[in-house]
């Protein structure tokens, strides 16, 4: 039952990639709007929130039913997570800056949503890298301690969608209300 719903999972999860490949393969312009690099930059940070907060979920009604050895999914949720932020930041370090370091160092200061998903981005990039097995068992209790972290990035991530779309839509507002939920839950079982 496990492996079927790892399958679903890496499934579901590829699903916005098979139809951006489309998009881009068969030049359906209509596909991303006015402005196409802004707007594959934002659907690709969309599905890594989208999926971070799945990931976030899926644990809360885990722990609730009392399933536990369906945890272990929650790790092929996070690596679709940190694969979508990497193509995210990788989009907006191609298409909106040119691969320009410097220009990035200027945008930090002038829009501090970058920040914040910067904060994010790096907590994802060290809970993958210590997901390996071997660092896993190596750091042993240190490694739960670590990624507790992801609550960080999770508020984090979130703010700087928020800031980011920069208007008012229900997108933004329904990621923020489900990462709130997430994060009051956990304050609740911390006490």
């Amino acid at each position: 039952m496990l492996g079927l719903f790892r399958t679903l999972i890496h499934l579901g999860c590829s699903l916005p990639l098979m139809w951006l490949t489309w998009a881009l393969v068969s030049g359906d312009e209509s596909a991303f709007g006015a402005d196409p690099s802004k707007e594959l930059i934002h659907f690709l940070g969309y599905n890594a929130i989208v999926i971070f907060c799945a990931m976030f979920l899926l644990g809360i009604f885990l722990q609730w039913r009392q399933l536990n050895q369906y945890q272990i999914l929650r790790r092929a949720l996070g690596l679709w997570v940190f694969s979508y932020a990497v193509l995210h930041v990788s989009a907006f370090l191609w298409l909106e800056l040119a691969l320009d370091v410097r220009l990035f160092g200027q945008e930090l200061i002038k829009r501090p949503y970058l920040i914040l998903g910067s904060v994010a981005f790096l907590i994802l990039a060290m809970m993958a890298i210590t997901s390996l097995p071997s660092l896993k068992q190596r750091l042993g209790k240190r490694w739960f301690s670590l990624h507790q972290w992801s609550y960080i990035a999770l508020a984090a991530a979130a703010i700087h969608y928020y800031w980011s779309v920069k208007s008012l839509t229900i997108a933004p507002i329904v990621v923020g209300c489900v990462a709130l939920f997430i994060l009051a839950v956990r304050l609740i079982k911390n006490k």
